[in-house]
């Protein structure tokens, strides 16, 4: 399961200052590869300070903190310019990654579109193993390095080809929406994809009164609510284990907490929450759009955050507000999400290993790459 870190009683942050009094995932532990890196000194102390100033958690990540990891940096980002690799990292993978080497950052929605976009001929996907099979579907012709594939997705793993094709079978004729957490193979079955950003406006726009929805019960049971009275929805049992892992008596704490400090508190919901979540929230979105609304309320309102996700995008908020944000309640980390390393992706750009370079059939491709360009065009149009 996701680990819930309870205990996150409040964050004020500033530009280049950060007081924290909460608990967040430990820092990444470095390998012994970082120390046959050898660098200049000056040029580390530089990146040290870069890393630093972009993380926006000087308390966690110190000064000594980041120069540990500024060779790993520093060769990283040589490295993708002589390789013509753009790097990719979903807004779950640790801060090193995300402010050290990623070339772009965003949800499943935003990093598809710059997949399919790239112009590099290599795409390195810092994310679980569905986003970097996603890239390849997108870019058939170009080399997809993913440097953990062991990580996976309880949503992607909770379903199979055979299950989709099985539901077809019981509503034949029937239209097929399957959320992008889903595995190529899956993909190939269904007739669009949606994500988190854009499900409801798809979902509701595809023609008749049926629709399959898989593989997020709860997502799911949004969408149901959503479309209820004019469509009727059929359901896969599968979740995404951390925003699964979310209920309703810690939204009820908080908002008791704020109340005795005299404050405004507003609950941003991821939309994979129990459907008792997303109705004790004040907010429902995609994990960017959570976090745009984050510094919207920083900059407009006198009121705390409360994230309904996993803890990235808390850490996004913290470096990227330009104004004073408390955040308060708990984040819920994706330890799939956090299994990638700076060492791991520094091997896979130097030398990946077979399972490392994603490959898919072109069959498969193919049909998984219609049902993502229908998404494309049904969101875009």
């Amino acid at each position: 399961m996701g680990s819930t870190l309870d205990g996150l009683k409040g964050i004020a942050v500033r530009r280049g200052f950060v007081e924290m009094v909460l608990k967040l995932p430990p820092l990444p532990q470095r390998k012994n590869l970082i120390h046959s890196l050898s660098m200049d000194s000056d040029e580390l102390e530089f990146e040290a300070n870069r890393l630093m100033e972009g993380i926006g958690q000087k308390m966690r990540w110190s000064f000594d903190a980041c120069l540990t990891i500024a060779p790993l940096t520093l060769k990283i980002n040589r490295l993708k310019k002589e390789k013509d690799v753009i790097l990719i990292a979903h807004t779950y993978q640790t801060p090193d990654i995300v402010y050290g080497v990623a070339d772009a950052v965003g949800d499943s929605y935003t990093l598809s579109k710059i997949a399919r976009d790239a112009p590099q001929s290599v795409i390195l996907f810092s994310s679980v193993r569905f986003m970097a099979e996603t890239a390849k579907i997108l870019s058939p012709d170009k080399t997809v390095l993913h440097p953990s594939p062991e990580a996976g997705c309880s949503l992607s793993e909770g379903i199979c080809a055979d299950d989709v094709r099985e539901l077809k079978a019981l509503h034949p004729g029937v239209p097929v929406a399957c959320y992008i957490n889903t595995t190529a193979a899956v993909k190939a079955e269904c007739d669009v994809c949606v994500t988190s950003s854009n499900y409801l406006s798809i979902a509701e726009n595809l023609p008749g009164d049926e629709l399959i929805f898989v593989p997020d019960r709860l997502m799911g049971q949004h969408l149901k609510t959503h479309l209820q009275g004019k469509k009727t929805v059929y359901l896969h049992e599968a979740d995404c284990e951390v925003h699964a892992a979310f209920n309703t008596s810690s939204i009820q704490r908080q908002r008791r907490e704020a109340d005795k400090r005299g404050i405004e508190l507003r609950v941003l919901a991821h939309p994979e929450c129990d459907a008792d979540v997303l109705a004790a929230s004040d907010f429902v979105g995609s994990s960017e759009r959570i976090l745009i609304e984050a510094k919207r309320i920083a900059s407009e309102e006198e009121a705390a955050v409360m994230m309904i996700t996993e803890c990235g995008t808390a850490e996004r908020a913290m470096a990227e507000s330009e104004k004073p944000i408390e955040l308060m309640g708990a984040c819920s980390m994706c330890r799939h999400m956090k299994r990638t390393h700076l060492e791991d992706i520094l091997q896979a750009i130097e030398s990946p290993r077979g399972d490392q370079i994603v490959e898919i059939g072109k069959d498969v491709i193919g049909r998984a790459r219609d049902c993502l360009n229908q998404m494309f065009e049904l969101a875009e149009s």
